[in-house]
């Protein structure tokens, strides 16, 4: 590699890392869980299903996105349903 140590800078600021409080991980799973158990599970159900037969099909799938977020469908939830039609992108190593 050609220039790598050409232009160092010598008073470079620290970087301020973004800390989490470990407490607020455990907190946030508790929303989760209780928006889970208030939520019309049969509405989420079927929000979701309906979102795996869009993303099947040609349609624009933002509507059923929506539909499963106003039925409380989680983001995992709702990835989860795209993913078993989509799959997961793998990109290819090229040496």
């Amino acid at each position: 590699m050609v220039g790598v140590n050409e232009f160092t800078v010598d008073d470079e600021p620290p970087i301020d890392i973004l800390r989490i409080d470990p407490r607020l991980e455990s907190e946030q799973s508790e929303r989760v869980r209780q928006v889970r158990r208030k939520r019309d599970q049969a509405e989420c159900s079927n929000a979701l299903n309906g979102l795996r037969k869009a993303a099947a099909g040609t349609d624009n799938l933002m509507p059923y996105i929506l539909d499963a977020v106003r039925a409380y469908a989680t983001e995992g939830e709702i990835m989860h349903a795209m993913i078993e039609v989509f799959g997961t992108y793998t990109e290819t190593a090229v040496v």
